[in-house]
């Protein structure tokens, strides 16, 4: 039995290294899975030579997910037929689409740099979610990155105020911190989350804990095992809430790391020297737009004749149809007006 167990790893390992491939550029690498669209991140250790850290766990890429929620039906990207896998190299990094006939997600992986770095220090992860339906949606999205570099010393992440932080915990719009830090010996990596755009919430817990849970995840303040499996296991949960994306309309997400040495420099440097992304791309301001008082009794006058045509469906006449007909295609042409 495990000689089965180890031949059926071994095959996935060697099948996920035929269908895949890499982009690099600057310090960073990306790596995507083909099969299933994972994605792993690295960073160059060696200017001058070619040895990569993962930023994240890279033994089995499958242990970073994304989630989509549509209508409350949640959905694991990469774990299902009804969504259609198809991955590409772009200009500046990587790109995977799932299809399905109601949703379509681009998750875009690009590098960035800091301002004050000559060469790409870090990557944009974008969630771009278009409704292709016929009605809207409300769409939201949990990305889990499965942290590994601070689980050697013990430290899983440091914040500016926290230098070690040794328990669950989430943070949301009201308490973000300006950078989230997973520091390791050589290698350190941060979520950013001031002054661009970001998550509405961000967890910190145990992977298998946070893994396993439905969705939100009630941080109960323990540390980042769970025996007899997860031992000294963190992750790193991204969550966007609700939004409501109309028919034919498209919503995208946003997040945004940088990548450093040593964690206990690289978190001072953040601290103190802070950060800004070269071309980042800024929030837009939102606009509220007010439907005229008359464009909403028409809209309830043309629900009225509706309601009436369909309770009486086999008197209703050529002439009513007509009239119903014209007044939608009114109301078409005076939204596309405004």
């Amino acid at each position: 039995m495990k000689r089965n167990a180890f031949a059926l790893i071994f095959f996935l390992a060697v099948l996920s290294l035929v269908f895949s491939f890499d982009v690099k550029d600057g310090l960073m690498r990306i790596r995507v899975e083909e099969l299933n669209g994972r994605v792993t991140l690295y960073r160059l250790i060696t200017v001058t030579g070619s040895q990569y850290e993962a930023l994240i766990f890279d033994t089995d890429a499958r242990t970073s997910s994304l989630t989509i929620s549509v209508d409350g039906r949640r959905i694991k990207l990469g774990d299902t037929q009804e969504y259609k896998i198809g991955t590409r190299r772009i200009e500046h990094g990587a790109e995977i689409v799932y299809t399905s006939p109601a949703i379509v997600v681009v998750q875009r992986i690009e590098f960035v740099r800091s301002t004050d770095s000559r060469v790409y220090n870090g990557f944009h992860v974008s969630y771009e979610v278009r409704n292709v339906l016929q009605r809207d949606s409300k769409i939201s999205l949990r990305q889990i990155w499965d942290t590994r570099l601070g689980e050697k010393s013990g430290v899983h992440f440091s914040t500016g105020a926290v230098p070690r932080i040794e328990e669950e915990m989430t943070f949301t719009a009201e308490k973000m911190p300006p950078f989230i830090v997973t520091p390791g010996e050589s290698v350190s990596f941060a979520l950013l989350l001031e002054g661009v755009m970001r998550p509405d919430a961000v967890t910190l817990a145990n992977w298998k804990r946070l893994s396993d849970s439905a969705w939100e995840y009630a941080t109960p303040m323990r540390g980042f095992s769970q025996a007899p499996y997860s031992m000294n296991d963190s992750a790193l949960g991204l969550f966007w809430n609700d939004t409501i994306v109309k028919a034919g309309a498209s919503v995208t997400f946003h997040s945004y790391f940088l990548s450093g040495g040593s964690g206990v420099e690289f978190t001072r440097t953040l601290k103190d020297s802070g950060f800004q992304i070269a071309g980042q791309i800024e929030a837009p301001t939102p606009v509220r737009k007010e439907l005229p008082l008359l464009e909403i009794d028409d809209i309830l006058l043309l629900l009225q004749s509706l309601d009436s045509a369909i309770y009486s469906i086999d008197a209703v006449t050529d002439r009513e149809i007509e009239d119903i007909l014209l007044r939608l295609q009114d109301l078409r042409s005076r939204e596309a007006q405004q």
